[in-house]
């Protein structure tokens, strides 16, 4: 059972927890975490989700856990998702967006990674590969890529350029 901090619509953090899935009033929040990691030749590692995730492209991310950072979150998200240790890079903060529940904290990172080498959580990950800005914007506009890290990926573009 994995536990959840709660944060209000200032993304404050409340002195409260929630199971992973619970419901929450209106104006409580929870925090989920991205990063989007980019190689020397100006292309995005991006994955495409597992059957069971709903065989999407998405960033590497996930949920917040209680009483982690969401720095913290995404090193061990990296970790689990690609077997893959980002704890020593030069990881930027980029900005937060609210999107419904979740509160989304977008990381990046700029790093050349060998792709045959990563180890894939099998039961979230289905392949990775590069993809360009505009490979990911068309598939942000067909409706392929997972909606909140579309919508987190330009906010990464807003702010990068």
């Amino acid at each position: 059972m994995e536990y959840l901090n709660v944060y209000d619509s200032n993304k404050k953090k409340l002195n409260k927890k929630i199971v992973r899935g619970e419901s929450l009033p209106d104006g409580e929040h929870i925090l989920v975490t991205v990063i989007f990691i980019k190689n020397s030749e100006g292309k995005y590692l991006m994955q495409k989700t597992s059957k069971e995730k709903g065989s999407r492209f998405s960033t590497t991310g996930g949920h917040v856990l209680y009483n982690e950072t969401s720095k913290e979150a995404i090193i061990r998200e990296v970790k689990e998702e690609l077997n893959l240790d980002i704890s020593n890079e030069n990881i930027k903060y980029i900005g937060s967006i609210l999107f419904g529940i979740p509160f989304g904290d977008i990381y990046y990172l700029e790093k050349d990674i060998d792709i045959s080498s990563l180890k894939l959580q099998t039961e979230e990950v289905e392949s990775v590969s590069y993809l360009s800005e505009n490979e990911i914007l068309n598939l942000i506009e067909k409706e392929q890529i997972t909606k909140s890290h579309g919508l987190m990926f330009k906010k990464l573009l807003e702010e990068i350029k």
